[in-house]
């Protein structure tokens, strides 16, 4: 087809007009000069990874700028204090491995580390969806267990790359992209898999999930934590660490609380990546060398940055789970023992059918019931809404509380406090692993400037996105700078 003059002429207006509105949102003659904050390196998101990139590269001589959207730094460590007592309560992240960065970090910030409290086992199993009792068919022996993980990890081992993140060989072989369920059948692992399940919530179809998704949270460090002995603070209170960053960041005005980044220009090369920043105070223009993402990279929320048309593409392909925690009263369930969802007849194991709540276990804070939910795989970032997860985990309870009067108490349930850590372990389907999706997602480190960290790029363990980010993604910030 022949464009006419004409034509051609409205095409290069029209994109002149789009550079030139463009350039203008960045332009530094639209902001006054105490809203334009320069920096070596930008870090988007404060959670686990954003805030320890962030301190390692500040020990490292890096000036930086950390924006996050929510009031707080932390992600997923959510953290009550009883108003009464003090008591805290950790209600994401728990514990973490004995590995160097690990006792680095806090001793970084003077917080001291002792042997994690144990996991509460369930006594009890319920059918949620009815309220009615369950008795687990399957009850494999410590013996079992232990001799299923040595079977798990003797195949685990044979991917190195899995070091350093989700490195696969090439071209990547069945095995990694099966369903996890053949898997457990060919190596007879079955016995490790109950604990896997109810340890790590929001997996979705632990079964259904391609083998490496597995193999990306229950690495070696996890299987040997859970062996021998997890750390956690002595305090118990995990959100002490991001407390004490978010007072050092914010006292070298390093740190953009509630605010969001509402337009991006990334470039290559030696040109300044320039951000727009919605803040509480008004818009502000950062300048820096180098950003680095650190939140869950789904579409809808990288929507302002520019993205290339790979950068796209692949994170188009990320499906996650919703996962939701809280702190309910008056729930009249055990004060001193956990109650577990189960389905008799859904699987061998007794899994539930999700969404549903996971579980109800007492925490430290008498009378209060530690509860967590969880969605299966989807592709939305915000499964569900707060208030209808809520609700199912009220009714849930008084389900629970209508078909057993004899063993609780029937009472009114309220939340006492309620965090969503939607979205939750991104992952991507058998055949984008096949076609090798983990392969080109790491070629996307360094391009434009931008370098990424966070859960999708490791797994969903605190310890090794603290590991990952020190060993990989600072190192590489660093060159240039």
């Amino acid at each position: 087809m022949r464009l006419s003059f004409y034509s051609v002429s409205a095409c290069t207006l029209a994109s002149a007009v789009i550079a030139s509105a463009s350039s203008s949102i960045f332009n530094v003659a639209n902001f006054e000069s105490n809203d334009i904050i320069y920096r070596d390196v930008a870090v988007i998101g404060g959670g686990s990874a954003g805030t320890y990139s962030a301190i390692s590269l500040k020990d490292k001589g890096k000036s930086v700028i950390v924006v996050e959207k929510k009031g707080r730094l932390g992600g997923h460590a959510e953290t009550y204090l009883d108003p009464v007592t003090g008591t805290p309560v950790d209600m994401g992240v728990l514990v973490f491995h004995n590995i160097t960065v690990v006792k680095d970090y806090f001793n970084r910030f003077e917080i001291p580390l002792n042997k994690a409290d144990e996991f509460l086992t369930s006594e009890f199993y319920y059918d949620f969806r009815t309220g009615r009792p369950v008795s687990p068919t399957f009850t494999p022996s410590a013996e079992d267990v232990s001799a299923a993980f040595a079977a798990y990890m003797a195949q685990y081992s044979k991917y190195p790359g899995l070091i350093n993140g989700t490195m696969l060989p090439s071209p990547v072989p069945e095995e990694l992209y099966m369903p996890f369920g053949k898997f457990v059948e060919k190596y007879g692992t079955q016995a490790a898999i109950p604990s896997m399940y109810y340890f790590n919530p929001g997996v979705g179809d632990i079964l259904s999930n391609p083998v490496i998704e597995q193999f990306r949270y229950w690495s070696s460090y996890m299987v040997g934590s859970v062996a021998t002995d997890f750390l956690g603070p002595v305090r118990r209170n995990v959100s002490e660490l991001y407390t004490r960053a978010e007072a050092e960041l914010s006292s070298s005005s390093s740190l953009l609380l509630s605010s969001e980044v509402v337009h991006a220009h990334r470039a290559e090369g030696e040109s300044a990546i320039k951000l727009v920043v919605r803040t509480p105070s008004g818009p502000k223009l950062i300048i820096v060398k180098k950003l680095v993402i650190a939140f869950p990279p789904k579409l809808d929320f990288l929507a302002p940055f520019d993205l290339s048309a790979t950068e796209k593409t692949l994170f188009s392909k990320y499906i996650d789970t919703g996962y939701y925690v809280g702190l309910v009263k008056n729930s009249g369930l055990p004060k001193n023992a956990s109650i577990s969802n189960a389905a008799q007849y859904h699987t061998e194991f007794t899994f539930p059918y999700l969404p549903a709540a996971y579980s109800f276990a007492p925490s430290a804070i008498p009378g209060l019931q530690l509860v967590t939910y969880a969605t299966g795989q989807t592709s939305k970032s915000l499964p569900l809404s707060d208030e209808a997860v809520k609700t199912n985990i009220i009714n849930t309870i008084k389900r629970i509380q209508k078909q057993n009067p004899d063993r609780f108490t029937t009472t009114e349930p309220e939340f006492v406090v309620f965090a969503s850590h939607a979205p939750y372990n991104l992952q991507v389907r058998s055949e984008d692993i096949r076609d090798g999706f983990y392969e080109k997602l790491y070629t996307l480190q360094g391009q434009r400037n931008t370098h990424w960290t966070g859960a999708a790029w490791k797994g969903e363990d605190s310890s090794l996105l603290w590991k990952y980010s020190e060993e990989i993604v600072v190192p590489q910030v660093m060159e240039g700078l």
